[in-house]
């Protein structure tokens, strides 16, 4: 159901009040309802000019709507994050995510054009993604720019399976499954190519040690890129058009962000 908008803009006015500059719509179905989005941006934008805001939405959504992201960008739109989740079409359709990797290389091309920073959440380790899935991912990642618009700790994330997850019961995830982990509330599963699990602990500790200490994400992704080399016995992919992994052509400008990694 929709906000009102003048409860919306209360509360919004209570945070700046407090001191707050950026506000986040975390509601990843924020364009499900375009017209009332817009609205209050809109209404944002009047009463407080000088407060930048980001939101979550789903990549078909994005792109069902890309007319209203010029102006969503002339209001403060600072980033959207939207959950990308995977290039492979396969594992698209196994998460049931409703869009396509076409879908989701319009989207990135949609944004640029209006201006905005797309901030992708990805899902890079499932039962169905190959190492050619990250590899693909990592060349994708370097090769559109997106380095810095992409916390690393998404480079590491495992698909989690809960009790009552629409995943049960599917067949494309029944041969995968384990028994149910009670402390982490997630069946267990292992991949049918022990080098991907071997490439998750990899890239965990890698993600776990650079977050210790504050590395800047460039360092991380070139890291992350010699791990996958390592794991798939040299690199053949196109390297991300000629751009260094370790970052040696950067934006002259940082990506915005969160001071804090943030994903759907």
């Amino acid at each position: 159901f929709a906000v009102p908008l003048a409860t919306v803009i209360a509360d919004i006015r209570q945070q700046v009040a407090a001191g707050a500059r950026h506000i986040t719509f975390t509601d990843p179905d924020f364009l499900n309802g375009p017209t009332h989005a817009l609205r209050i941006a809109r209404a944002l934008h009047d009463a407080f000019p000088g407060t930048t805001f980001d939101f979550t939405a789903k990549v078909e959504h994005l792109l069902r709507h890309r007319r209203l992201l010029p102006e969503f960008a002339r209001l403060g739109c600072a980033f959207v994050v939207t959950a990308v989740e995977s290039l492979s079409d396969r594992v698209l359709r196994c998460l049931e995510k409703g869009h396509t990797r076409q879908d989701v290389f319009q989207v990135v091309r949609a944004a640029r054009a209006a201006g905005l920073t797309l901030r992708p959440s990805l899902l890079p380790f499932t039962p169905w993604s190959t190492l050619a899935d990250y590899r693909e991912l990592l060349d994708w990642i370097e090769g559109e720019e997106l380095v810095e618009c992409v916390d690393a700790v998404q480079l590491g994330i495992r698909l989690l399976v809960p009790p009552g997850s629409a995943l049960l019961g599917k067949p494309w995830m029944t041969p995968h499954l384990g028994e149910l982990d009670p402390e982490a509330l997630t069946f267990r599963w292992a991949h049918p190519d022990a080098r991907m699990d071997r490439l998750y602990e990899a890239v965990n500790a890698i993600v776990t040690e650079a977050a210790g200490r504050g590395a800047d994400g460039w360092t991380t992704f070139g890291r992350i890129r010699r791990a996958a080399e390592l794991v798939a016995g040299g690199w053949r992919g196109r390297g991300g058009r000629g751009r260094s992994a370790a970052g040696r052509i950067r934006s002259a400008r940082p990506a915005p962000r969160l001071t804090e990694p943030w994903f759907c």
